[in-house]
């Protein structure tokens, strides 16, 4: 599979209130969480990288705002949707930096496998819904949904027969980094993890 085929899809337009700043902006190892995410789609080979509610100025980054306001994650995915240049995106939020190249690699290779409309990701039994492939016109699905509120991402799963990728560690790389309390754990983790390199 030749992982251009698809987009790359960063939701970052959470309010991140419980962290209290931006969380896209937050520091990982030198780059910001969103730029860590956008290194790594194009290490792998993406030429379609969209970032879905915050503004982003690189020639060959998509940013795009949300058509509909307020309308949480969905809201966000219907926008990108409709600007995706490929059939399939592979879709994460900007708080999984931490996710790994060879994650986001076997994920792809699993859902193109198994031949599913849709692909999640499940991390110690836990399904993250806003981690998987997904396919771009899944956006005529979201209309309705949002277009009088808000949605629950489950309520467009749902409609599909998807696949599941498991994976189980110990390191939580597919953790949402919500709190302050989640990013100090984080960051002393990789303090720890580099110290025991060298």
């Amino acid at each position: 599979m030749q992982y251009f085929e698809l987009s790359f899809l960063i939701l970052a337009g959470g309010k991140s209130s419980r962290m209290g700043v931006n969380k896209a902006e937050l520091d990982f190892n030198g780059q910001t969480f969103l730029e860590t995410l956008i290194t790594k789609a194009q290490k792998l080979g993406f030429t379609d990288i969209i970032i879905s509610g915050y503004p982003h100025k690189t020639a060959s980054i998509t940013p795009v705002m949300d058509e509909f306001i307020n309308r949480g994650p969905l809201g966000g995915l219907y926008s990108s949707f409709k600007v995706a240049k490929h059939p399939y995106c592979f879709v994460l939020c900007v708080d999984v930096p931490q996710l790994t190249e060879q994650v986001i690699t076997s994920l792809i290779d699993y859902h193109f496998e198994n031949k599913n409309e849709l692909t999640l990701l499940r991390q110690n039994d836990r399904i993250e819904p806003l981690i998987g492939i997904y396919p771009a016109s899944s956006y005529q699905k979201i209309y309705p949904l949002i277009k009088n509120g808000s949605a629950s991402v489950f309520r467009l799963i749902d409609q599909y027969d998807y696949s599941i990728f498991d994976i189980n560690n110990n390191d939580q790389i597919a953790a949402n980094i919500n709190t302050p309390e989640d990013y100090q754990h984080v960051l002393k983790k990789n303090l720890l993890s580099i110290t025991n390199k060298k």
